[in-house]
């Protein structure tokens, strides 16, 4: 979950002013939970990409504040989103990186590399698992992929990007 959480912060994914009510007083919170019903492998980005659609199509109620008391209006807008983080996890199995690992793939893992990436392909936030290791040659060979599956998910994710 941090790491899904930390894509999401880092890319300042939610435009947090707008979020604002009444200056130090009222702000509109957004929580994200999320409850595996099944797990197949790659649960990161699995709740990654759950996290981003739930953000892609959560409202939040119109208001008005009027003598510093906030007046709920009829109707809804959309989250005020201005990025869109996708994670992509890359397994190092045998010294091969495979890519969106199956939870068979996982049990035998060397080590995993999770990337999330902004919608400007910039890298926001990174997490290594797993107990061995990853080259440098490795690592910059999982970015290159990474920042590519992560462009093609976001356009199955959000719409218009």
């Amino acid at each position: 979950a941090r790491v899904v959480d930390r894509g999401i912060r880092e890319s300042k994914a939610i435009d947090l002013e707008k979020l604002c009510i009444i200056p130090g007083k009222k702000v509109f919170v957004v929580f994200i939970d999320i409850y595996v019903l099944n797990h197949d492998g790659n649960l990161i980005d699995a709740s990654a990409l759950a996290a981003l659609a739930a953000l892609t199509n959560t409202k939040i109620f119109k208001y008005e504040v009027k003598d510093g008391e906030v007046i709920i209006q009829p109707g809804y807008e959309e989250l005020p989103l201005v990025n869109y983080p996708v994670a992509v996890t890359l397994a190092n199995i045998g010294g091969k990186l495979v890519v969106d690992p199956w939870l068979e793939e996982e049990e035998v893992m060397n080590a995993r590399l999770t990337i999330s990436f902004d919608k400007d392909g910039k890298i926001c936030a990174m997490q290594k698992g797993g107990s061995g290791a990853l080259s440098p040659e490795q690592i910059i060979e999982a970015v290159k992929i990474a920042r590519e599956k992560s462009e093609e998910l976001r356009r199955l994710v959000v719409k218009n990007t």
